[in-house]
């Protein structure tokens, strides 16, 4: 290596040394910030504000606080989180979401977190190509937030693309034990009929707490897999707890019926249109009557159907 050779690599050493260094530094001041403005007593406040939806008196705080600290990239994104959650002015609040996003995003490029909150603003206002777009930046950003994965699910799912979104559950689930992303992952296992693989997704997300809306679906999964007798019996245990769910009985009376058990099917359509009356019950109940014989009364809920 000649010495002007070796002086210019010298140089461009020390310059890239010098950027290393720099973002070594930016991501210790952005890590620092974050870490303290959580134990602000004024943060904590707006978190608990939050818990209890109280969304615009948490944004206030929020907002102070984002005027003391304007380069404080986790504050601006909480910020932004809360006008995204706020429903009672959701054009309003959406605009100065986005805005706090884009703010962020500007301040540190490499925040996955930031990609990600603007991939859920753009789900919301139905900008799912652009959702996609920061979702992707979101995992590959030089701090990746893996929960892009699913927020691009979502987007995904939006455009009919289910087993794209599948493949992006599957990423996620392997780092995350989330229970919404299974729930996701096993509604768009169900809709493609693989009721097998929804059913194991269902069953691990009770398997440390009962979960009412788990158990009625891990119920239709087993009636849809021809196992009527396991479905009722959960269902039973799951009426147990609530009997006053109309969608439980009405998944009992659907199984009972596939096991001939006409008069117990009649029983549980009746208590199901009893707690909400719809028009899918009652056609559910005359198709039972009209195997019971009882051409009258299903004539009768036929007409009622067509009334509501």
């Amino acid at each position: 290596m000649t010495k002007l050779v070796e002086k210019t690599w010298l140089k461009e050493t020390e310059k890239k040394l010098s950027v290393c260094k720099l973002l070594a530094i930016f991501l210790v001041v952005q890590t620092t910030a974050a870490a303290l403005c959580k134990t602000d007593a004024g943060y904590q406040r707006a978190q608990a504000l939050i818990k209890k939806g109280k969304h615009e008196q948490a944004a206030k705080i929020l907002s102070e606080m984002v005027s003391r600290e304007p380069q404080n990239v986790a504050l601006l994104l909480d910020l932004g989180e809360v006008h995204l959650n706020d429903l009672n002015d959701m054009a309003g609040a959406h605009m100065k979401a986005e805005q706090c996003f884009k703010k962020a995003i500007k301040i540190d490029p490499q925040s996955g977190r930031a990609y990600r909150m603007m991939s859920e603003w753009a789900i919301a206002q139905g900008k799912n190509d652009f959702a996609i777009q920061m979702a992707s930046k979101a995992v590959l950003a030089g701090k990746p937030d893996h929960k892009g994965f699913l927020t691009r699910a979502t987007a995904l799912e939006n455009q009919k693309k289910e087993r794209e979104a599948l493949a992006d559950l599957d990423k996620y689930l392997t780092r995350e034990q989330d229970k919404k992303a299974y729930k996701k992952r096993a509604a768009i296992l169900e809709k493609m009929h693989n009721y097998a693989r929804a059913l194991s997704d269902y069953r691990s997300i009770q398997k440390n707490s009962e979960d009412g809306d788990a158990a009625l679906r891990e119920a239709v999964c087993l009636e849809k897999l021809n196992k009527n007798e396991e479905s009722i019996a959960r269902l039973d245990k799951l009426l147990k707890q609530s009997p006053e769910d109309d969608a439980a009985y009405e998944a009992r009376g659907t199984a009972r019926a596939k096991l001939g058990r006409l008069q117990e099917a009649a029983q549980d359509y009746s208590k199901a249109i009893q707690l909400l009356p719809t028009a899918s019950l009652y056609r559910l109940r005359a198709n039972i009557y009209e195997k019971m014989g009882r051409k009258d009364l299903a004539a009768k809920d036929r007409k009622e159907a067509e009334r509501i």
